[in-house]
């Protein structure tokens, strides 16, 4: 049967998209090996829930993301500063940190409460939607995102590709209302959207 591997997300809005990736652009001109994003085929996000989905629990899936679209309020979510983490590998990843307010920190644990009876944690090369080389980090934030990467461990942040951070960086807020279920592409981009949902405005 055919396997997802999947991620809850919420898509920041356009302006914060366009913001990602103009900052992307410019890590991949010092590195044109670098992950590229655009807003079609690897779009900004924040991961919520990581696994592997079969095909036929897609619908199941999706009505629970429906349920979250009536019981969560828009956020107002705040990026303070930029991070970076060294990888196993040698890069760099360079991100958008942002603050895990209650709210945040709220839908996420209701949406790995919610979703985890769902996922396992045992995802493939073969149900990540890009062609190999697959990157062994991708497999494993997968397989490692329950338990090791959520609630305490949880990290909110957006990707913006491998370098170093430029030094022009300014805080900075937005409202986030769309969250989606993405199939996972190489280094964990949302390469297409399988469902997706708005949260209740404020």
């Amino acid at each position: 049967m055919k396997r997802f591997a999947l991620d809850v997300v919420i898509l920041p809005p356009d302006p914060v998209m366009d913001l990602v990736l103009e900052w992307n652009r410019e890590l991949c001109k010092a590195r044109p090996t670098n992950i590229v994003l655009d807003k079609m085929h690897y779009m900004p996000h924040i991961s919520m829930a990581m696994g592997c989905l079969p095909a036929d629990q897609l619908e199941h899936a999706n009505a629970i993301l429906q349920s979250m679209a009536t019981q969560h309020y828009e956020l107002e979510l705040r990026v303070p500063h930029i991070k970076t983490v060294d990888t196993e590998s040698g890069d760099r990843v360079v991100t958008f940190d942002i603050d895990l307010s209650p709210q945040l920190a709220g839908l996420h644990e209701s949406i790995v409460n919610a979703f985890g009876p769902l996922l396992t944690q045992d995802v493939t090369e073969a149900a990540i939607n890009d062609l190999p080389p697959i990157d062994s980090s991708t497999l494993d934030w997968i397989n490692h995102f329950i338990p090791h990467y959520c609630f305490q461990h949880f990290w909110p942040h957006i990707t913006l590709g491998f370098g170093a951070p430029p030094p022009d960086f300014r805080p900075f807020s937005f409202q986030a209302s769309r969250l989606a279920i993405c199939h996972l592409g190489n280094h964990c981009t949302c390469s297409k959207i399988l469902g997706e949902v708005f949260l209740k405005p404020l």
